[in-house]
């Protein structure tokens, strides 16, 4: 499933909007200008490309009701083995608005929201610029926006949550209803509707003690048909995902949190010899496995230093090595320094550089594998008003 790139925007943004809001939490207006870099290149690929976004977003946020916009433009640049030439795009991506409200009591939360995908990016493109794009799942590691537009996204949403002693129960969900949309301009009857999906999410967060906490999400996304022109043609597996979250406050200037998160994905429906609609005869998914360290640092008042280690693990699917749907998996780790220095109250400015290393094993997209070296660098200024 691709990230679209207002859900990515939208989730950059709000996070660092989160660090401005825990300093100055009487200003109700936030906005968030964000900036990425990213390249990368291949060795035994003749692949290499490059990735800039720019994101805006502005947030308005009371204790019971809130709004928001984000917008973001990209600019990609690449060229993967699998074509002769270079993919290439400049826009607008669609503009995501959100909207939420809250109810409080003593030991019990509530938040009932409304978010809006307005497709004001660029969704359709010709059936050649479509096979030049990188369909393989190392899209993820490799570029932060892979899906420039869509159809008209309406996703409605809720969380309830119940503290009682050291321990906060949480449920949550969200169901999207996506739009349709033509993928490319030079087929006709092409139209592409992706299927509904649905995701619930169990929550348990363990207080240890003033400066401790352990934090456990357990989420599943069904996923409804997609369908061409009418006719259902593909159905995403569902998919499981567990997440642990080790928290700790050391010595007043140091913070951590230890995650480890595991997905697995269910077998696709799809269409086969262009008339059968049918369940997979093996699982082209691959279950996947992550742990990655944050780091905080109070250097001072205005200056707090970041980090982040990870590594990530993604098993070889359930189809023999002579099929063209197998995929051997891949290794990646990553490394991301970085800093956040408030100017004032109102005013925080973030950095954060990336290094990964990806070692991509043979699949259809990569038949002989390949290794990637991908380096991002995101700069970023949130104001509050």
């Amino acid at each position: 499933m691709k990230i679209t790139a207002t859900v990515l925007a939208a989730v950059l943004a709000l996070g660092a909007s989160s660090a401005l809001a825990e300093q100055e939490k009487n200003k109700p207006l936030t906005v968030a200008i964000f900036s990425n870099m990213g390249s990368f290149s291949a060795s035994g690929e003749d692949a290499d490309g490059s990735q800039s976004i720019a994101y805006l977003q502005m947030v308005y946020a009371t204790s019971s009701w809130g709004v928001g916009f984000t917008s973001s433009y990209a600019n990609a640049d690449y060229k993967t083995s699998a074509s002769n030439e270079r993919y290439q795009r400049s826009t607008m991506t669609d503009t995501a608005l959100t909207s939420f409200y809250n109810i409080r009591r003593t030991n019990f939360r509530a938040r009932l929201g409304l978010d809006l995908g307005i497709p004001t990016g660029q969704e359709t493109q010709t059936a050649e610029e479509l096979g030049r794009s990188i369909s393989d799942d190392i899209y993820q590691d490799l570029l932060l926006i892979n899906t420039y537009g869509s159809g008209f996204n309406m996703a409605g949403h809720m969380s309830l949550s119940y503290k009682t002693g050291p321990v906060t129960l949480g449920l949550g969900a969200r169901y999207l209803v996506a739009g349709a949309y033509d993928p490319m301009s030079d087929r006709e009857k092409d139209e592409f509707d992706p299927g509904d999906s649905l995701m619930a999410l169990v929550s348990v967060l363990f207080n240890v003690g003033e400066k401790g906490g352990a934090l456990f999400n357990l989420s599943r996304t069904t996923q409804g048909k997609d369908k061409q022109d009418g006719v259902d043609i593909f159905r995403n597996g569902d998919i499981t995902a567990l997440e642990i979250r080790l928290m700790n406050e050391w010595f007043g200037d140091l913070s951590t949190s230890l995650v480890g998160v595991a997905r697995q994905q269910e077998k696709n429906e799809r269409i086969y010899s262009g008339k059968s609609y049918k369940v997979e005869t093996g699982n082209a998914n691959a279950n996947s496995t992550e742990v990655f360290m944050e780091m905080a640092y109070t250097m001072s008042d205005p200056l707090i230093l970041t980090g982040v280690l990870g590594y990530k693990m993604v098993d070889a699917n359930d189809y023999p090595e002579d099929d063209y749907l197998y995929d051997g998996g891949r290794t990646k780790y990553y490394v991301e320094p970085g800093l956040r220095w408030s100017f004032s109250k109102r005013t925080l400015l973030s950095l954060k550089l990336r290094y990964s290393g990806i070692d991509d094993k043979k699949d259809s997209f990569s038949p002989n594998g390949a290794t990637y070296s991908v380096y991002n660098a995101d700069l970023g200024l949130i104001m509050g008003f």
